[in-house]
């Protein structure tokens, strides 16, 4: 049966509202499309769905893994193309490149699927005796899994066969395990370790090049390394303290750090406890805390510049969008919200039912978000005349 599409519209079973605020050239939010992807038990509180949502390139089909497993739809519409199930839940945000849809379960199954018909590219899914929650990574060669508890696992994108692992050594005591995902970086590949360590490794044989502790023991027992790291590419120029591609990463108990990418060389740290995944745009940082504020850093210096105090409790990875000079969304347990990037102001909030976790993926004005709810929603940015903003 094709995806029920919503469009241009508000009522829809399961909002409970709609906020727009009063101030002069508010943007305000509106749902174009709404489909379920998964129902959650009936007494769950406070349900979780960390499956992601990634668009093709040009932003013409989505593709979106919850519960259930992963299905494509018309970016647009919301109408379904095809599905592939699942015999576990899917935690893990897929990846979509050169023609291909990755994903892989709870459980450690990953699929390999032609993105265009949904058709397996692997004779069976490759199984890894793992469980695996990250999202997913690719270059032209591998597919890149961070598994629990500290393990990293490469595959052939052809056959799905393994061609490496690497097991790092973490204790079992306060692990928030398996939350970061791998950064592909030419002949490095970087990754966050339950135990506090970022480590690089050669993407070809898995062997360590480099490893950092980030934690800091004093602070809090949560070690983690629980964010994929953020690549910063920087031209070469004389005179430079801190030549080539930087890092981000962020530890759960030390802080948000500006790394080099070659040596692992400390640039910059900021040291602010519960930071979650940093969004970079020009010369500034955007990241949440778990204490609910949104912190801008320069980041040439890693110097906080304002901090606001955000609503609902917002949690998971900001989105940014280029509409209105720059705007953030973020997800929350309530629902989504519009931040203006050069104040940290709300400027819009959807409250819908048990809010977000997922990974909003952006494109224009628009963003795509499985809702903890097991809802697929597609959002749209208007001004407050009603028109849309962008394309």
């Amino acid at each position: 049966m094709r995806a029920k599409t919503v469009a241009w519209a508000i009522a829809a079973q399961g909002i409970a509202a709609l906020c727009v605020p009063t101030a002069a050239q508010a943007q305000n939010l509106q749902v174009l499309w709404r489909t379920q992807m998964a129902t959650p038990a009936p007494m769950a509180w406070k349900p979780r769905e960390h499956g992601g949502v990634v668009l093709s390139p040009h932003g013409t089909w989505l593709y979106a893994a919850s519960a259930t497993g992963l299905r494509a739809f018309v970016a647009a519409t919301g109408e379904l193309l095809w599905t592939a199930p699942t015999t576990e839940r899917v935690d893990s945000r897929p990846v979509v490149d050169n023609g291909a849809a990755y994903a892989v379960t709870r459980a450690g199954a990953v699929y390999a699927l032609d993105a265009v018909t949904g058709h397996p590219l692997w004779p069976e899914p490759s199984r890894l005796q793992a469980a695996v929650q990250a999202p997913l990574a690719a270059d032209a060669q591998r597919l890149y899994i961070s598994a629990d508890p500290g393990a990293v696992v490469a595959l052939n994108r052809s056959t799905g066969k393994p061609e490496w692992r690497y097991n790092a050594e973490v204790t079992r005591e306060f692990l928030i395990e398996g939350q970061s995902g791998v950064l592909p970086g030419g002949n490095l590949v970087y990754v966050g370790m339950p135990g506090g360590k970022l480590v690089a490794l050669g993407a070809r044989d898995g062997g360590l090049t480099w490893q950092v502790d980030l934690s800091r023991p004093t602070r809090s027992p949560y070690a983690d390394v629980d964010t994929t790291p953020v690549l910063v590419r920087r031209p070469m120029h004389e005179g430079d303290t801190h030549p080539g591609d930087w890092l981000l990463a962020a530890s759960h108990s030390g802080g948000l750090y500006a790394l080099r990418a070659a040596d692992g060389h400390e640039v910059w740290h900021c040291e602010l406890e519960g930071m979650g995944p940093p969004l970079v745009h020009g010369d500034n940082v955007y990241v949440l805390a778990a204490t609910g504020n949104l912190y801008t850093l320069a980041l040439a210096t890693g110097k906080i510049l304002h901090t606001q105090r955000l609503p609902g409790n917002p949690s998971g990875q900001l989105g940014w969008s280029d509409v209105g000079g720059g705007t953030l969304w973020v997800p929350s347990e309530q629902g989504m919200d519009l931040v203006r990037a050069a104040t940290g102001m709300a400027v819009s909030r959807a409250m819908l039912e048990w809010g977000f976790t997922a990974v909003p993926e952006v494109f224009g004005n628009r963003a795509f978000a499985v809702s903890n709810g097991g809802v697929l929603y597609a959002l749209a940015m208007h001004d407050p005349q009603g028109a849309q903003l962008g394309r």
